[in-house]
């Protein structure tokens, strides 16, 4: 009985985040989540117009000092300038670029098992970073906000969902770009029951139920 309640509560959870427009595929040992590139389509294209306006910036003023005279006193004024304003701000839109080219080509393949989770961070289908954690390892399944940039667009800033060990500094990220308390809480939860470890339900810092908890505070 008990077995046969907790396979229902996971496929209702799994229908739950498809309709939510999360990828997840149930397997023989548990689950695979995807999270594919253009899931922050539009915060990428905001970040890339953005990073393009001040690279532009930037090389007009550049451009229009380097023909400002070749008089000794206007050469260090422009040298000075360019120091100044033109290279730092044709710097940052270059940065710029490259946030928006990561968050729009980026994906993430999860595996969660009893076993425990891997992890493939992808860029434009190339594997950049293999990582894993055995689930007696887990000490809690936690969600933070995601970046800001990702919040460009949308009612609200999205979450992250990260797997946390004291064995392991960094994080394990294993759900992004999360819409809203409630797919984030449906997602954390089959994790956990995936993993089998109904004890990392009250464990870690879960913003998404402050985020709940502040909404009927207001209500």
């Amino acid at each position: 009985m008990g077995e046969g309640r907790e396979s229902g509560e996971s496929e209702s959870r799994i229908s739950t985040l498809r309709a939510a427009g999360l990828e997840v595929a149930p397997h023989a040992n548990g689950v695979a989540l995807y999270f594919p590139p253009l899931r922050a389509a539009a915060a990428a294209a905001m970040l890339a117009l953005f990073g393009l306006a001040c690279s532009l910036i930037g090389l007009a003023s550049m451009s229009g000092l380097a023909s400002s005279g070749s008089e000794e006193s206007a050469s260090l004024l422009a040298l000075a300038f360019a120091g100044v304003f033109a290279l730092p701000l044709f710097a940052l839109g270059q940065l710029f670029i490259a946030i928006a080219l990561w968050a729009a080509f980026n994906s993430l393949l999860v595996h969660v098992s009893a076993q425990g989770i891997r992890t493939e961070q992808r860029f434009l289908g190339y594997p950049l970073a293999r990582r894993a954690l055995e689930s007696e390892k887990i000490g809690a399944v936690e969600s933070r906000f995601a970046a800001k940039y990702l919040g460009i667009f949308g009612h609200g800033r999205p979450y992250r969902l990260l797997a946390t060990s004291r064995e392991q500094p960094a994080p394990l990220l294993i759900g992004d770009a999360l819409q809203g308390p409630a797919v984030t809480e449906t997602l954390r939860q089959l994790v956990i029951e995936q993993l089998n470890r109904p004890a990392l339900l009250a464990a870690g810092t879960q913003v998404h139920l402050h985020a709940e908890e502040d909404k009927d505070d207001e209500s």
